[in-house]
């Protein structure tokens, strides 16, 4: 039995951080109904796609966060949908939603409309919250790390400040709101306790894992802003180094990490009682003199070599994958890392399996992504719409 078995969750989000919600609660064995738009969520439009042929059914995104839902398109902007979200309600044990407060009201997906029909709990992510003047802002993953104060301290001094690749906020503010879901679960089966559980991305984003709050609250404790660093790399052979056959990353900082670097490189000329000096590493020609002694041990050794070197040493080396080499390291693959599941159109394809291990009650992967509206007669049928009804749904554009 999965973890989430029997839970029932009403999913009004699309893109990216909303969906890996509710992709995190799919896992656990939760049954996820996804109202999508007309046309469907707009993460189905974004790359990579299978086969690089773009389409609402091949984006590999989508299947990553959408995977073991089921897919009923409503328009929510239609007044008979009203009715349509009451009936699918009353099969919910918690809703999740991500749009605006504004929006929210004008959908009637807020949690005065819903709570009026089912009071259950309701997890809004928005983007700065519902109260306040930034309630109803937009909000893009560049303005997040912009806003949340820790771009200004990532990139290099002399350069302009960076944010971390990809969307990875929105994913961890999706982790995040998995959290406030369940704990929000747990009061209302054990409590009674029906409630809007606001998650702002801003909010996620600022209190997240990368030590942002840190440097936030540096100024409150010491009046220190945190600034981007003076050159790049962690120690006098900091940073990521090209070897025979890609990269890999390493950190030689001052004291057993350099003594271990250089038990790895294995070269005299490191072991000069200069290099223990800490004022050394903080001069740029050290570090320049440091690294013509180990380009070329590294350009002589492959990722694997170097990393079983530095295994010996005990040094802080890892390669640096791609995504294929994860898909063939076999420990990963014997851990479960990796399923397959089969799509209809698509055929055989690869999929991220469990995140966490749960040994009794396995996180799963058993369906593909849905293509939109592909269960939508099953769930309104769930929800006591009859043939008849569903087929004037159908007619007046209302579902599809």
């Amino acid at each position: 039995m999965n973890a989430l078995e029997g839970l029932t969750v009403l999913d009004f989000t699309s893109h990216i951080a909303g969906p890996f919600c509710t992709r995190l609660l799919a896992g656990m064995g939760a049954r996820v109904i996804k109202v999508e738009r007309q046309g469907g969520d707009t993460c189905r439009f974004l790359p990579p796609f299978k086969d690089d042929q773009p389409g609402p059914d091949r984006s590999a995104l989508f299947h990553y966060l959408n995977a073991d839902k089921e897919s009923v398109v409503v328009d929510l902007r239609a007044k008979a949908s009203r009715n349509v979200v009451s009936r699918l309600l009353a099969l919910a044990d918690v809703v999740v939603t991500a749009s605006s407060p504004a929006q929210e009201t004008a959908l009637g997906i807020d949690y005065a409309t819903l709570s009026a029909v089912k009071d259950v709990p309701v997890i809004s992510l928005t983007n700065f919250g519902h109260e306040g003047p930034y309630r109803d802002y937009t909000l893009s993953d560049t303005v997040l790390y912009a806003m949340g104060a820790e771009m200004y301290s990532h990139g290099l001094e002399d350069r302009e400040p960076l944010k971390l690749g990809g969307t990875a906020a929105l994913l961890q503010c999706g982790a995040m709101a998995a959290v406030a879901a369940m704990g929000a679960i747990t009061a209302y089966e054990i409590q009674g306790i029906g409630q809007l559980v606001d998650v702002p991305l801003f909010n996620a984003q600022v209190n997240n894992t990368d030590r942002r709050n840190s440097s936030i609250m540096a100024w409150r404790f010491s009046g220190r802003i945190q600034r981007r660093a003076a050159g790049a790399g962690a120690g006098l052979a900091g940073g990521i180094y090209p070897v025979a056959d890609g990269f890999v990353e390493v950190t030689a900082s001052a004291g057993n990490y350099w003594r271990r670097f250089v038990e790895m490189v294995n070269d005299d000329a490191l072991r000069d009682p200069k290099w223990e000096n800490p004022m050394t590493a903080m001069n740029p020609t050290a570090k320049e003199e440091a690294d013509a002694i180990v380009y070329p041990w590294m350009l002589a050794h492959t990722r694997g070599e170097a990393w079983e070197a530095a295994r010996e040493a005990r040094a802080m080396l890892a390669p640096l994958y791609t995504g294929l080499d994860i898909w063939q390291d076999e420990n990963f693959r014997s851990r479960g890392f990796w399923t397959e599941i089969e799509h209809p159109e698509l055929g055989t394809l690869p999929m991220l399996d469990r995140p966490f291990i749960l040994p009794d009650s396995p996180w799963r992967v058993d369906r593909p992504a849905p293509s939109p509206g592909q269960h939508t007669d099953q769930v309104l049928a769930d929800a006591d719409f009859d043939d008849r009804q569903i087929s004037a749904l159908k007619a007046q554009g209302v579902v599809a």
